[in-house]
């Protein structure tokens, strides 16, 4: 896919670029609106290599062998071990709002889960240097440290503050520190077969989402929440021993462009200036990134708790009878998820990606206004039917959320630049994943209504947050290649 991203001579021309220059030659446009790559400073970290073709002629890629798949097989653990729980997080707010600190109210419970999302993508989106220079195996063991004392303190919590700093925070860092590297590693062995590879490596967190909610509603009633959450932590430690034993990195540090010295930490710290392309394709994609991570966390925190008080269960039956379905909803989400995330990279190459991304966003949005919220609004319908039909649903579009928003993200810019973009961009949309859910549970708080009706607010909010992602990428859509949707972009 060289050619989607750079020019032949290896300049690492955008399509955004590219665009601008096809455009011009039928619809000249003013000149402040004219894209200038060379303007911005040039950065790159390794860690967003996995998103990007690379543009160096004399960098070779075995593109398949038993060590570049053994490489894939430590992508897919790291990837399980940390999107596995990131995924998993509503079998643990249902448990804890309804067991732990039933005392709380959901927008208070909502920042454990908010600030653990903020502290997985917004260090994420900084320690990509530190993969260009040393490689992924030391950000992997510290990220296995982070996350299985994290998990194993989460064991021990029973007080507001120490989910706060055993789960969001310490164990957020550790998510950080696995999702970067285990993506990057994937790229130093792959450029044709890239998309393939990354793909099989992100169904690693759409398993753990499947494992971990099955395992958990099976463990809590038979040994306890300590005992469930410690050997989830034992799973998590198999996880990451094969991550670190097989991650490895094989291309040298970029070169700065100019040719003096590698690129350093500064290169990739987030930059405003980007916004200011005379475009606004960046600060409208931006946007939208930041306006689905708004929206995606709601069903994927709240699926759970949203059946069992659909269902009337009280709270001692949390975790017996019909509450067992509750949990098993999470896990065929992150089911649908898994084939939803390769279906997206698959059909981005053939389609384009934002084409892809514009078509799964009316997805998530079909899904969450044509099946979540009609089940929440006909109060005397029984049937759990629609909800079935939008858990499988919203799992599997909305598994381009994940693993196709960065790769648009590329096209927007010369790989050189690829870096700070990719900071700047997720830097941004971590609070969008900060506020998210203590925002629904306010929603759910400001209501005054009881059993599934609660959650109305939540889901419009959803369904909104999805329709201003998806009018902000159809803006961008337009504003690169104009209304010719044949165009693959």
């Amino acid at each position: 896919m060289d050619g989607q991203l750079h020019d032949d001579g290896g300049g690492g021309k955008s399509m955004l670029a590219e665009a601008e220059t096809e455009k011009s030659h039928t619809h000249p446009s003013p000149p402040a609106a004219a894209w200038r790559p060379s303007s911005l400073p040039p950065p790159p970290p390794g860690a967003a290599a996995a998103l990007v073709d690379d543009d160096d002629d004399d960098v070779t890629y075995p593109e398949g062998g038993l060590r570049a798949w053994l490489v894939v097989l430590g992508a897919w653990s790291g990837l399980a071990a940390s999107l596995g729980v990131y995924n998993s997080t509503g079998v643990i707010e249902a448990y804890l709002s309804r067991e732990l600190l039933r005392r709380e109210s959901p927008s208070t419970i909502g920042w454990i889960f908010g600030v653990y999302a903020f502290m997985t993508w917004f260090c994420g989106a900084q320690v990509g240097p530190t993969f260009d220079a040393k490689g992924p195996r030391g950000l992997l063991v510290a990220g296995s440290l982070c996350t299985l004392v994290g998990i194993f303190a989460l064991s021990f919590s029973t007080e507001y503050y120490q989910f706060i700093l055993a789960f969001s925070i310490l164990a957020g860092i550790g998510s950080s520190l696995l999702i970067t590297p285990a993506m990057g590693s994937v790229a130093h062995w792959f450029s044709a077969r890239r998309g393939l590879a990354s793909g099989i490596a992100f169904t690693g967190g759409g398993a753990g989402g499947v494992l971990f909610p099955l395992m958990m509603q099976s463990l809590l009633p038979r040994v306890g929440w300590a005992w469930s959450i410690r050997i989830l932590g034992f799973i998590l430690l198999v996880l990451c021993a094969v991550s670190v034993a097989f991650c490895e990195s094989r291309v040298p540090p970029r070169r700065r462009p100019n040719g003096n010295g590698t690129t350093t930490w500064r290169d990739t710290l987030p930059d405003l200036r980007i916004f200011l392309d005379g475009t606004g394709a960046m600060s409208m994609t931006t946007a939208a990134l930041f306006l689905v991570d708004l929206a995606y966390l709601v069903p994927m925190t709240y699926i759970p708790s949203y059946y069992l008080d659909r269902q009337g269960l009280p709270g001692d039956k949390t975790l017996s009878g019909d509450a067992a379905f509750a949990y098993q909803l999470l896990a065929v989400a992150n089911g649908s998820s898994c084939f939803g995330r390769y279906a997206a990279g698959a059909l981005g190459d053939r389609f384009g990606r934002y084409n892809t991304l514009i078509v799964s966003l009316f997805l998530c949005l079909a899904s969450v206004a044509g099946f979540w919220l009609p089940d929440v609004l006909a109060s005397h319908f029984s049937s759990t039917t629609l909800l079935v039909l939008f858990t499988v649903l919203f799992g599997f579009v909305s598994g381009s959320n994940v693993s196709l928003t960065p790769i648009c993200l590329g096209q927007l810019c010369r790989i050189q630049d690829y870096g700070k973009y990719y900071a700047t961009c997720y830097t941004v949309c971590s609070l969008g994943c900060l506020i998210s859910i203590p925002i629904a549970g306010s929603l759910l708080d400001a209501t005054g209504a009881a059993g599934k009706q609660r959650y109305w607010a939540a889901v419009v909010y959803t369904a909104v947050s999805y329709l201003g992602a998806l009018l902000c990428v159809v803006w961008v859509r337009i504003r690169v290649w104009g209304w010719d949707w044949r165009k693959k972009w």
